[in-house]
Formats: C-alpha cells, sequence, structure tokens
C-alpha cells in the first residue's frame, strides 16, 4: 500500500489532509481528533454518523465535508465498504459516546465487518456474513461489564437504558438480532436476596455439584436447591455469565430434564415443557409433513424410512420427521440446526450434532445426538427428538436470542406449540402468521 493511502495516515497528517481539502479544522475539533485517537486506520474502519457528529459538534458543513473526504478516498484505493443502514431493525440505542463500555449498534457492526474484510474466511456462510460475530462481540461486552455494577458510569447507564426502558421499548421482538433474548423481570428481581445471600447461595451449589458427582443423586434435594438458587441463577445469567461457567457452577442443567424444569420456572406452567411441546406438535404434525413433501432430499429419505418401519414405530417415525421438515416450511434449513459427524462449525447458538452421518438413522430413532451451546457439549440424547426439544430449551434457559437463520421456525415453536409469551414481543411477523394458517 501506498505511504499516502488514508490508513496509514498519522492523527497530524489526516488533520492535515482534511485542512488541504478545504475543511477548516478549529484547535476543539483537533483536539478531539487527539482526544480519541482519530487517524487513518480508525477512519478506514468506518465511523459512525455519530462518531463525526461528535468531532465536528454544531457544524453539518463539516460532518459532510468529512464524510465526502472520507468516501473519496476510499474510492480511490477500492477500500469502500457497505454503508450501516441506519433503519437497520437490529436494536439500536443511543449510548453515551464516551464510554467505551456501551458501543451503539453501528459501532459493533463496522468492527466485525472490517473484520470480516480483513479475513475473509471468517465469514459466516449464510446472511449477512458477520452475524454471528456481531451476537458474540455483544455478550462479550455485556460479560465484561457485569462485574462493574456499582462502577457510577455503568449504573447511569443501566438507569437509563436498564429495565425500566426495556419494558417501555416497541422494539423489542422474539428472536431479535441481540445475542440476549432480554432482562430480567421486575418480579424476579425483586425475589432475589429474600431469604439467601452469597454464602448460603454457595452452600447450596456446593450440595448441588456434591450431588451430581453421585452415581445416583438424591433428585429431591436437587430439585429443591435448584429451586432456591433459580433466582440467583438467573441473575447471573442476565448479566452475561457465559454458558459454560453456568454448567460449572449449575451442572445440572447439562441433563435434558432439569433444563425442561428450568424452562418451567421460568414460564410457569401447569404442564412440563417437554409434555407441552410433544402435546403440542403432535397436533399439528400431520399439516407439517404434508406441506413439507418433495421439498428437500430428506423428505424422500423419511418416506423410505416409513415404508419399511413396523407399523408400532410408525408414529416416532412421523414425529422425528415432522421436526427434521419443520424449518422448511419456513424456508429455513435444519442443517443450521442439526449437523452431522464431526460437521459442527462454531457458533454461539444451540445445535444438535448427530454422530452418525445418516438421516435415515435419525428419522428411525437410532441416533445419538450431541447438543451443543457456545461451542461447549452440554448433553447426549439418544433421539432427535429429545435432542431438538433439548436445544430449543437452552434459548430460555441460557438467555440466549433465535438466530436469524432459524428465527420464525423457532418464534412458531415458542408461541404456537408451547404457548410461551414473553414481555414486550411483537405480533408474529407476517411470513409466520401465513404458515401458522396453514398448520394449525
Amino acid at each position: 500500500m501506498a505511504t499516502n493511502s488514508l490508513s496509514t495516515l498519522s492523527t497530524e497528517q489526516l488533520i492535515k489532509k482534511c485542512s488541504e481539502a478545504g475543511i477548516n479544522i478549529n484547535e476543539e475539533e483537533s483536539r478531539k481528533f487527539r482526544d480519541y485517537h482519530v487517524d487513518g486506520e480508525t477512519v478506514n474502519l468506518g465511523l459512525t454518523e455519530s462518531m463525526v457528529g461528535h468531532l465536528f459538534d454544531g457544524s453539518f458543513k463539516k460532518q459532510l465535508q468529512f464524510r465526502q473526504f472520507v468516501t473519496a478516498h476510499q474510492h480511490k484505493e477500492g477500500l469502500v465498504q457497505e454503508p450501516v443502514n441506519s433503519n437497520s431493525t437490529e436494536e439500536h440505542q443511543p449510548q453515551p459516546f464516551t464510554d467505551p463500555r456501551y458501543p451503539t449498534n453501528a459501532e459493533y457492526t463496522q468492527v466485525v465487518k472490517a473484520l470480516v474484510v480483513k479475513y475473509p474466511f471468517l465469514r459466516d456462510v449464510t446472511g449477512n456474513g458477520y452475524h454471528t460475530w456481531h451476537m458474540s462481540l455483544k455478550r462479550k461486552f455485556k460479560a465484561e461489564r457485569a462485574p462493574l455494577v456499582n462502577d457510577c458510569e455503568v449504573r447511569k447507564v443501566k438507569e437509563k437504558f436498564g429495565n425500566k426502558k426495556q419494558s417501555e421499548s416497541t422494539t423489542a421482538s422474539a428472536g431479535s438480532a441481540q445475542m440476549l433474548r432480554g432482562r430480567m423481570s421486575a418480579s424476579l428481581t425483586d425475589e432475589i436476596g429474600v431469604g439467601e445471600d452469597s454464602s448460603t447461595i454457595e452452600a447450596h451449589v456446593n450440595v448441588l455439584q456434591n450431588e451430581y458427582l453421585k452415581t445416583q443423586p438424591d433428585m429431591s434435594t436437587v430439585h429443591d436447591r435448584m429451586v432456591r438458587t433459580f433466582p440467583w441463577r438467573r441473575r447471573e445469567i442476565m448479566e452475561g455469565m457465559t454458558v459454560e461457567d453456568v454448567l460449572i457452577k449449575y451442572p445440572h442443567l447439562r441433563m435434558p430434564a432439569e433444563l425442561f424444569n428450568e424452562v418451567d420456572r421460568i414460564h410457569q406452567s401447569q404442564k412440563g415443557f417437554g409434555d407441552r411441546f410433544r402435546e403440542g406438535f403432535a397436533n399439528v404434525l400431520t399439516n407439517v409433513l404434508q406441506l413439507a413433501k418433495g421439498k428437500s432430499p430428506i423428505a424422500k429419505q423419511y418416506n423410505e424410512t416409513r415404508q419399511d418401519a413396523l407399523a408400532e414405530d410408525v408414529p416416532g417415525i412421523d414425529f422425528r420427521a415432522g421436526l427434521i421438515l419443520l424449518p422448511l416450511i419456513f424456508k429455513e434449513k435444519v442443517e443450521h440446526f442439526i449437523t452431522m459427524g464431526e460437521g459442527n462449525p462454531a457458533t454461539p447458538y444451540p445445535t444438535i450434532r448427530l454422530l452418525d452421518n445418516d438421516w435415515k438413522m435419525a428419522i428411525a430413532g437410532r441416533a445419538l445426538n450431541v447438543v451443543k451451546v457456545d461451542g461447549v457439549d452440554v448433553c447426549q440424547c439418544t433421539g432427535i427428538e429429545d435432542g431438538f426439544i433439548t436445544a430449543f430449551s437452552m434459548h430460555f434457559v441460557f438467555n440466549i436470542a433465535y438466530p436469524l437463520h432459524l428465527k420464525n421456525t423457532l418464534i412458531f415453536l415458542q408461541r404456537r406449540i408451547v404457548s410461551i409469551v414473553e414481555e414486550g414481543e411483537k405480533t408474529l411477523p407476517v411470513t409466520v402468521l401465513r404458515v401458522i394458517n396453514l398448520l394449525c
């Protein structure tokens, strides 16, 4: 790259170049360039509109001149990147520019775009190419801020953009682009600390960990201590505790049955989560199989498996095939949720890895599978239906939003199969409603 390219300019050289281009930069604006280390490389990574507005506060003319200056240089050097869409449906809440612990959505986007432009092999295979990195970076920031609850600046931001604003927000929706689903409800916040403190929670956790090591744990004790630690655990998860750390502290969440119990604690219901799922899906199964006919080679393998099966095995085959084929009805790919053999791309979202490279075995019910989330092997299931329900439950337990590539399928399962409606959710998308009208 030539020595006079934009990315090689120091802060002083950049100020000089801007002046030569007719941008009359005063002393205060020059100081901002220096204070925020705005050099050519920073500009090439992509300054957001709010950043440029801060540099040239009070002068729309200079803001426009600076953006034209940058665009002209990037065109000349062939470095123009896709602009950030200010009307993006992703969450975009203004945060204080002066606190780097609270980047805006546009700033997250610019950073991850720069990453995949620099290293193309890191691009996601679907979607916009950087969604997984975008979500992971957001969650990393949230996790790093969690221990800073007593920091005055963090507390100010929490007060301004915290629970109260969340409940009033009209932009919250199921499966939003945020990595995290949402914040704790006020009622759950009130429960935290009632009859428990850090020392009693530690004692409960020790009991749970000791029970997990036993060949035959006392499940009544496990249930009691999981209930006692539940509000505390939810706070830890909502504040950004990683999946790996949650599983180390509360190892019983590696058990599908306990994951289902946890969903029932979050969204109280007279009927258990697993039973609700199976019963609800059975009600739409016939229509799912009808709509999925001919949409995938997997549908053909299902028909072949069904023809070769014993009569008593057919109901189970239909149920498993329906789950596998469901995403196709929403024009989404099941391969993003269920992977074969060792092929399991890194993703923060819950996925199912079949240990055998055979859809027929999965449909027939003879398929061991490992359920993973955030790169962690959580548990092993003996059937694809168990793995499917377990992976779905993890979105609630670990507070993980739905991935864009499977969002409509998972919203349908949440709202119509297990009948869970979360605070602040919008009405169902038209695409989902159309399919629901065909299924229900």
